[in-house]
C-alpha cells in the first residue's frame, strides 16, 4: 500500500534546494526518493489535459497555451521567488547553438485574416453549444476564407475526435502542422491519438522530430518530455523539461511533466514539491487539481480532499473528460448516483472514443438499477475493447444484482448469464488472474445459487403442474355429479 502523500510547503528551505537540484541535475543526482514505494502515476490510460475554458473543445491529453493559444509569452518571475536555474545570460552560448534569448523567443504565428477570425470564433459558439454541425460549417468557411486559418483545422480534429473519427481527426491536426508546424495544440492531438491506441513508440517518433526543430516551443519540449515519460525514458525526459524550465523556471506544463516523471520513478515527495510549486504558479489549472487528486485517491482518509481536487479541475475546465470520470468515481463510490450518472454521460459526450468513460458510464447505469441501459453501455465498451475483462466482470455483477429483474429474464436466466460473464472474464485473465480473485468466491456462489434456484423452480413446477390435475380433476367430477341430478 501506498505511503501517505506528504504536501509539503516550499517555504522548507531544504526541501526547496531539494527541488532546484533536481531541476538543475535531474532525479539521477539526488540520494533521496529511491525508497520502494509504489509507482504512482497520474495517468489512467490517456494524458490528461489543462488550458482555458473559453476556446473549442480540446482531445483529452492537450494543453492550452497562454493568452488566445497563439504566442507563448514567459511569466516574469517574482523577485522574492529562488530561481530554479540560474539567471541566464542573454549572450551565453547554448548548447542549441544559439544564445540563451534566440533560444528563448516565442515562435511566431501565421496570422489569420479577419474574417476567418470571425467564422472561427462563431464555431466556437456553436460547438460551446453541441452544435457540431453548425460548428464544423463555421471552421470550414474559416478555411475557405483564408488557407492559413490552422485554428480551425484544429478545432475541425476536435470535433472529429468528439465524434470518435480519430482518423479523420489525425489528417485535421496533420493539415494545422502543415500550416503552422510548430502548432502545438494539432501536435499534442496527434499525440494523444497514438497514446489512445497504446502506440507510445508512434507518439515518440512523432513529437521527437517536432521538438528538437521547434526548440523554442517550449510547449513542444513540455509535451516531448510527457511522451519520454510514458515511454519510460525518465532520464531523457528530465533532459527536456529542463530545458524549457531554463528559458522559464514557472513553466507549468514542463512542471507538470516532471511530477509526472517523478511519480513514474516513485518519487513521491519530489512530486509533490513541484506539483505545490505549479499550482503556486497557476492555481488555475485544471490538471494540477486533477493529479492531486488521484494522489489524494489513494490516501487513506482523504476522499473528501480528492473529491473536492476533483470538482476544483471541472469547475476550472468543464471539458475535461478524465476529471469528470475521476469525479463521477468518486459519487459512484459515495452513493450519489445521480451526480456520478450526470459526470459520467457528461464524459462520453466529451470523450466518447475511450473505453474507460463507457466502463464508468455502464457501472454508474447499473448502480442505479437501469439495466438495460447497462447492458447495452457494457456491450459499447466491449465493441470498442473485445478483451476488457472487466466489463464481463461488472456484467456478472449485473446479473447478480438484478435477478429476474433484468428484462426478459428470470431468476434462472439471470444467474446463468452472470456466470457465463464471469467464466469469460477469468478466460481473459488468463495468468494474470490472482489466486484470490473475486470472482472465485461469485462463480461458488453462482453454483450454489442455480442448483438451489433450479430445484426451487421445478418444485414450483411441480406444484403448479399437481395444482393444474386437481383442479381438472375436481371440474371434471363436479361436472359428472351435475349430470347425475339432471
Amino acid at each position: 500500500e501506498a505511503r501517505p502523500v506528504k504536501v509539503i510547503e516550499m517555504k522548507n528551505t531544504s526541501l526547496r534546494w531539494l527541488l532546484l537540484a533536481a531541476l538543475a541535475f535531474g532525479p539521477a543526482s539526488l540520494a533521496c526518493g529511491g525508497d520502494d514505494e509504489e509507482d504512482t502515476t497520474a495517468e489512467e490510460g490517456e494524458e490528461t489535459s489543462g488550458g482555458e475554458s473559453r476556446d473549442l473543445e480540446r482531445p483529452e491529453g492537450s494543453r492550452e497555451p497562454d493568452d488566445d493559444g497563439s504566442d507563448y509569452r514567459p511569466d516574469e518571475p517574482d523577485d522574492d521567488e529562488p530561481s530554479a536555474a540560474a539567471e541566464p545570460d542573454p549572450d551565453e552560448p547554448s548548447p542549441w547553438g544559439q544564445t540563451r534569448a534566440e533560444q528563448c523567443q516565442p515562435p511566431t504565428r501565421r496570422e489569420i485574416n479577419s474574417s476567418a477570425q470571425r467564422a472561427i470564433r462563431q464555431g466556437i459558439q456553436a460547438a460551446s453549444s453541441n452544435d457540431l454541425e453548425a460548428a464544423q460549417t463555421a471552421f470550414r468557411n474559416a478555411l475557405s476564407e483564408d488557407s492559413n486559418a490552422y485554428k480551425a483545422a484544429y478545432n475541425l480534429g476536435v470535433i472529429a475526435d468528439r465524434r470518435g473519427q480519430e482518423s479523420r481527426a489525425m489528417d485535421y491536426y496533420q493539415q494545422a502542422l502543415r500550416i503552422q508546424s510548430d502548432y502545438e495544440r494539432a501536435a499534442e492531438g496527434v499525440v494523444t491519438i497514438h497514446l489512445r491506441r497504446n502506440d507510445v513508440n508512434a507518439a515518440l517518433s512523432f513529437v521527437q522530430p517536432l521538438a528538437r526543430v521547434h526548440r523554442t516551443n517550449l510547449h513542444l519540449q513540455a509535451l516531448y518530455a510527457e511522451v519520454l515519460v510514458r515511454a519510460e525514458r525518465y532520464d531523457q525526459a528530465w533532459d527536456a523539461a529542463r530545458l524549457a524550465l531554463r528559458c522559464d523556471e514557472r513553466f507549468v506544463p514542463a512542471l507538470t511533466a516532471l511530477v509526472k516523471a517523478s511519480l513514474a520513478q516513485g518519487r513521491d515527495e519530489l512530486a509533490n514539491t513541484i506539483l505545490d510549486q505549479a499550482i503556486d504558479v497557476d492555481e488555475e489549472n485544471a490538471e494540477l487539481h486533477y493529479i492531486r487528486g488521484t494522489l489524494y485517491r489513494e490516501e487513506a482518509g482523504r476522499f473528501r480532499d480528492a473529491l473536492q481536487s476533483f470538482e476544483r479541475a471541472v469547475q476550472l475546465r468543464p471539458d475535461y473528460a478524465e476529471a469528470r470520470v475521476a469525479l463521477g468515481s468518486a459519487q459512484l463510490a459515495g452513493g450519489n448516483y445521480t451526480t456520478a450518472l450526470e459526470h459520467f454521460e457528461a464524459a462520453a459526450r466529451l470523450a466518447p472514443q475511450l473505453v474507460a468513460v463507457h466502463l464508468n458510464l455502464a457501472d454508474a447505469y447499473r448502480a442505479s438499477k437501469q439495466w438495460n441501459k447497462a447492458k447495452t453501455t457494457f456491450e459499447r465498451a466491449l465493441e470498442m475493447d473485445p478483451n476488457l475483462a472487466q466489463a464481463h466482470f461488472n456484467m456478472g455483477l449485473m446479473y447478480m444484482a438484478a435477478g429476474e429483474e433484468f428484462p426478459g429474464l428470470d431468476a434462472l436466466q439471470a444467474l446463468e448469464a452472470a456466470k457465463q460473464e464471469f467464466t469469460r472474464y477469468r478466460d481473459l485473465m488468463g495468468s494474470r488472474m490472482e489466486r484470490n480473485d473475486p470472482s472465485v468466491g461469485y462463480m461458488e456462489d453462482l453454483d450454489r445459487q442455480i442448483d438451489r434456484t433450479r430445484r426451487r423452480m421445478e418444485r414450483d413446477r411441480a406444484r403448479a403442474e399437481r395444482e393444474a390435475r386437481e383442479a381438472a380433476r375436481s371440474e371434471e367430477e363436479g361436472g359428472g355429479d351435475e349430470g347425475a341430478t339432471e
